[in-house]
């Protein structure tokens, strides 16, 4: 090999080198860069994202991961503290709801024990009777919500038998619409089977029907059908308005919503918005249609 020949290559490898070591200097210095913005984001309460002007793909790559990865952690963090908050607003509200039922029964309870008259302490007991039994509903709804609205709220999902649940959990109100008068039409499938969870769909068919006692205006029908060539389910519960209620169905299912056919004084207020999160933790679809003076309530679930 002659003398320049080998010149020539010490030259090249000398350049190669250089240019190494600057892209691996550069290279450091867009590492330290996004290390730099990386310990300032985690800890301080901003909404910065990383800024990469470097050529480096692999490095481009990794601070667009980096702030997907903050954005995704922003999103749950709002989450977090949206249903936080609205927890603590459903719990202050219900409290001011809990504060009537426990005014009156002091005051009955008061008149039961200055009377002697068997009439009238029959009728004192009856109306003490029913606070306690407003009182509890509104205890136990408080509990459901607080338990549904947590974010890491998860239920059991398992076949279950959709069709005898609906229909045992309507022969359970079977006295309390006779006491209405109310006529329940009934249009239930037999044997329809669902992926889903027994007390859910139970606590979801009884706070629907005793919507439609307590708040309805007349009879109400209740149906169960396949869809899609057997794919789903639809349940319907359906009851009368009274005149002049329109509710809005696009709110019908937010909490303490007063326009439509589920608030109403003596209404814990989250009745159809427990619902809501109960149907939708068995993967399934809800929501509220107005035909008329009708108000329905239409849930579709997959069947088995």
């Amino acid at each position: 090999m002659s003398e320049s020949t080998y010149m020539t290559i010490i030259v090249v490898l000398t350049v190669l080198s250089l240019a190494l070591v600057f892209i691996l200097i550069s290279l450091l210095s867009q590492m330290k860069s996004i290390r730099s913005q990386v310990h300032f984001i985690s800890r301080n309460d901003t909404n910065k994202r990383l800024t990469f002007y470097g050529k480096s793909r692999g490095f481009q790559r990794l601070a667009s991961d980096i702030n997907e990865i903050l954005d995704s952690y922003d999103a749950r963090h709002e989450k977090i503290l949206r249903e936080d908050k609205e927890i603590k607003d459903t719990l202050t509200n219900m409290s001011h709801d809990i504060r009537t039922p426990l005014t009156s029964l002091k005051g009955y309870f008061e008149l039961l024990e200055l009377t002697e008259d068997p009439e009238e302490r029959k009728k004192y007991s009856g109306i003490i009777s029913g606070r306690i039994d407003s009182l509890s509903e509104i205890l136990e709804t408080m509990f459901l919500y607080t338990k549904v609205s947590n974010v890491n709220f998860k239920i059991s999902i398992d076949p279950i038998d959709c069709s005898g649940i609906v229909l045992n959990t309507l022969f359970e109100y079977y006295d309390d619409f006779q006491d209405k008068g109310y006529t329940v039409d009934v249009d239930v499938d037999e044997g329809v089977k669902i992926l889903g969870n027994e007390q859910s769909l139970k606590r979801i068919m009884q706070n629907l029907i005793r919507n439609s006692l307590v708040h309805g205006n007349g009879d109400v029908k209740i149906a169960l059908k396949p869809i899609d060539d057997g794919k789903k389910v639809s349940i319907c519960v359906e009851n009368l308005m009274e005149e002049g209620q329109n509710p809005d169905v696009n709110k019908v299912f937010d909490r303490y919503y007063k326009g439509d056919a589920s608030r109403h004084t003596g209404s814990s207020g989250v009745g159809l918005s427990v619902v809501k999160k109960l149907v939708e933790s068995m993967n399934g679809e809800i929501k509220a249609v107005v035909e008329g003076r009708k108000f329905k309530i239409i849930m579709t679930f997959k069947t088995i």
